[in-house]
């Protein structure tokens, strides 16, 4: 019904701990040396840099050059283009992940979305849907990368912009219109037409409580269960069914620093 189900898999890493409190649902994985060769093989640089898109367009402006003063001024436009930061590429491997484990379909790609070099896009981090089972659901969700030692991490629990916070938010309902339909905008195919209209049909019969919560903390440190226990258990104060949440902190055996350089992205000119 999506995507997600077409991509190649990425091989699963170790649960490291996990627990259920009420509709609320957490693990933390690590991510094994398997897994982070597949990851560096393409797709997360691919979600992070927007690497296909980006050689498309390079290749048609050097067409269009007929010069060499021309062909110099396109290598300098493109060196202006910012690599991402570390914190997006938190959020690259969460869409990628959510989408190899989790049954998200993404209708977009955020590194395209990004207008300049300090844009920040309105709304949720994760907008897209969660397909399972033969049926969609809208997903709405936050994504943090943290190196703090402390556990839980303040990106978790800070108010009133920690990810608790902002997934309560979420959970009420405010930005709900305004998600969906920057959603279905994105529809471009009869699938995803279809598939969206199945969530949004189970979003209005349920009035706005059935849909999916993912909060995603990306790590570089030692795998501790209080990074998410106390954290779900204060979303399922929040959170009730038919609504549910899926807390996950995957553990990278690298550091934040080195994420852009293991995730290979560089030149494609």
């Amino acid at each position: 019904m999506g995507e997600g189900s077409a991509a190649p898999r990425i091989p699963q890493g170790i649960e490291l701990y996990g627990g259920t409190d009420g509709a609320v649902t957490w693990s933390g994985v690590g991510l094994t040396p398997e897994v982070m060769r597949e990851l560096g093989a393409g797709p997360w640089a691919e979600r992070a840099g927007d690497l296909e898109a980006t050689r498309d367009i390079v290749a048609e402006l050097r067409s269009l050059a007929t010069t060499d003063m021309e062909t110099e001024f396109i290598g300098a436009l493109l060196a202006t283009e910012p690599e991402p930061k570390p914190w997006q590429f938190g959020e690259a491997l969460a869409e990628v992940l959510l989408e190899h484990w989790h049954g998200a379909v993404w209708l977009w790609d955020g590194a395209r979305d990004r207008r300049t070099r300090k844009a920040s896009l309105p709304g949720a981090d994760l907008v897209g849907l969660w397909v399972a089972d033969g049926t969609a659901t809208l997903l709405f969700g936050e994504v943090k990368s943290s190196s703090e030692a402390k556990s839980p991490p303040k990106v978790m629990t800070a108010r009133p912009d920690g990810m608790i916070e902002q997934l309560k938010r979420l959970s009420q309902g405010n930005d709900h219109f305004t998600l969906m339909k920057w959603l279905r905008h994105r529809c471009r195919s009869a699938e995803h037409v279809s598939a969206y209209q199945i969530a949004a049909h189970r979003f209005i019969s349920s009035r706005g409580r059935d849909f999916r919560l993912f909060g995603c903390l990306v790590r570089d440190t030692a795998p501790l269960a209080t990074d998410l226990s106390g954290p779900a258990a204060e979303l399922a104060k929040t959170v009730v069914e038919p609504m549910h949440a899926l807390l996950t902190a995957w553990y990278l055996p690298i550091g934040m620093a080195a994420w852009p350089a293991h995730a290979g992205v560089g030149d494609v000119g």
